[in-house]
C-alpha cells in the first residue's frame, strides 16, 4: 500500500497527520470490499481516499469510485481524479441518502463543524445499521494538552482564532475542541451501538509528563469515581467504560483519538 502519490506533478498532502491516516485505514480496510461502499467525510486533497482507492484497485481489481466516495466543504481542493468529491456545508449535511455506506470515515473533521451534534447523526443516518463509523481528533486529554490548557487556557492544536477570517482547511479553523468522552456520548445518542477508542501514535514528551502527573491522576481520579458512584450509582454504571477509556495510557500520551463506532441495528 502506497501512502502518498503525485498527480499533475504535484504530491497530495495529508491534512491529518500520516500517522492518524494510516491507523484508520488500518481500521477500516478489514469492513471493505467488493459490493462495500466507504465514505471520507472531509477529504481535504484526497490523502487518504488515495490510500483507500489504490488499496481496493490492487486488492479487489475494481475502480476505486466502485468503492470510494469522498465528500468536503471546499471540493475545489480536492486531487485524487479516480474519486470524485461531493460538496457540503460548513454545518455538517451531508448530500447522501440513509444507510448509503458500510463504511464512514472522518479524519481531524468534526474539530471543524460549526454544528457537532448535527455532523454526529448525518454521519449515523448515512451509514448502515451494523456499519463502521470512524472518527479522529486531536486528543485534548493527552498529558500534553493538559498542561497547555493548565497555563495557557488552550488545549494542543487550539489557539486563539481570526475573528475577520477563517480557514476551515487547517489549525485556525479548529472551532471545537472535544475530548473523547463528549464525541462518544454525542455517537450514542445520535445512533451508534458500540463505540470504542483506537489511538494514533504516542507521543514521547507525553511520557515525560506521566511520570510527574501520574500520582496526582491515580488519587485524583479514584477520588472522583467514588463521589461519582455515591452521588449518582446509575450515570456511574452507564459510563463506567468510556471514564476507564479516558484513563488509559493511550489517552494520556496520543496524538490523536480514533472512534470507532457502530450504528445500531433495529430491534
Amino acid at each position: 500500500m502506497r501512502e502518498s502519490g503525485i498527480v499533475n506533478g504535484e504530491t497530495i498532502r495529508p491534512i491529518s497527520h500520516a500517522s492518524t491516516n494510516r491507523k484508520v485505514f488500518d481500521l477500516a480496510a478489514p469492513h471493505v470490499g467488493v459490493g462495500t461502499r466507504l465514505l471520507d467525510v472531509g477529504a481535504g486533497e484526497g490523502y487518504f481516499s488515495q490510500m483507500m482507492g489504490r488499496h481496493v484497485e490492487s486488492a479487489f481489481n475494481v475502480e476505486a469510485d466502485s468503492i470510494v466516495a469522498a465528500c468536503d466543504v471546499h471540493p475545489e481542493y480536492y486531487r485524487y481524479p479516480a474519486v470524485s468529491c461531493d460538496r457540503i456545508d460548513p454545518g455538517g449535511a451531508l448530500p447522501y441518502p440513509d444507510a448509503a455506506f458500510d463504511v464512514t470515515c472522518s479524519l481531524e473533521v468534526v474539530e471543524h463543524v460549526e454544528d457537532q451534534f448535527r455532523f454526529y447523526r448525518e454521519l449515523v443516518r448515512v451509514t448502515k445499521p451494523g456499519g463502521t463509523i470512524i472518527l479522529s481528533t486531536p486528543n485534548v486529554l493527552n498529558l500534553n494538552s493538559r498542561w497547555r490548557m493548565l497555563h495557557s487556557g488552550f488545549a494542543t492544536l487550539f489557539d486563539p482564532l481570526p475573528i475577520s477570517a477563517t480557514d476551515v482547511r487547517h489549525t485556525s479553523g479548529h472551532i471545537h475542541p472535544v475530548s473523547y468522552y463528549y464525541l462518544a456520548w454525542a455517537l450514542r445518542r445520535s445512533g451508534a451501538g458500540t463505540v470504542r477508542v483506537e489511538f494514533d501514535r504516542l507521543k514521547n514528551s507525553a511520557r515525560g509528563l506521566l511520570v510527574f502527573c501520574w500520582p496526582v491522576i491515580t488519587v485524583g481520579n479514584a477520588l472522583f469515581r467514588a463521589r461519582l458512584r455515591r452521588k449518582k450509582p446509575e450515570v456511574w454504571r452507564e459510563n463506567a467504560d468510556l471514564l476507564d477509556d479516558m484513563q488509559s495510557a493511550g489517552m494520556l500520551l496520543s496524538r490523536s483519538v480514533v472512534v470507532v463506532a457502530t450504528r445500531a441495528v433495529p430491534s
